[in-house]
């Protein structure tokens, strides 16, 4: 597991969520590290961190269980998921323009060919743009 701590950029793509889980339900470190088998110091480490560079799947299971255990105790029955320990920003760094991703894609279509019979895979390209809401800028 890889951590940083403390990033002075707010504006991360991907923020790490786990001290904000904890302070909803008031949940300590060592009730944590409790119900997840997660050593303390580690839970220490992660909750500390805004931004997370690794993270392994045992470890992000355990910290779900532990904190799904930790707001049913207080009454609440909310699953956490991993999707709630992170928090993603679309912040348009790299951002292609439209006619890039139309000519590569269309270009890739022709392409591609059939292995067996020569014919164009062209017929089974399905093309997806996803367009920022300019309500949220």
């Amino acid at each position: 597991m890889r951590v940083r701590t403390r990033i002075k950029d707010s504006q991360k793509m991907i923020r790490w969520r786990l001290r904000i889980l904890m302070a909803e339900k008031k949940i300590s470190n060592k009730e944590l590290a409790e119900l997840s088998g997660i050593h303390p110091t580690s839970i220490s480490k992660l909750k500390n961190a805004d931004e997370i560079e690794q993270i392994s799947g045992r470890v992000l299971n355990s910290l779900c269980n532990g904190l799904t255990k930790a707001y049913q105790a207080t009454g609440d029955n909310r699953v956490i998921t991993p999707g709630d320990l992170f928090d993603y920003t679309f912040d348009h760094d790299g951002d292609p323009t439209t006619a890039e991703i139309q000519s590569t894609a269309v270009e890739k279509a022709e392409n591609e060919q059939l292995p067996s019979s020569g014919k164009s895979a062209k017929t089974n390209t399905q093309l997806v743009w996803l367009m920022p809401n300019k309500e949220a800028s």
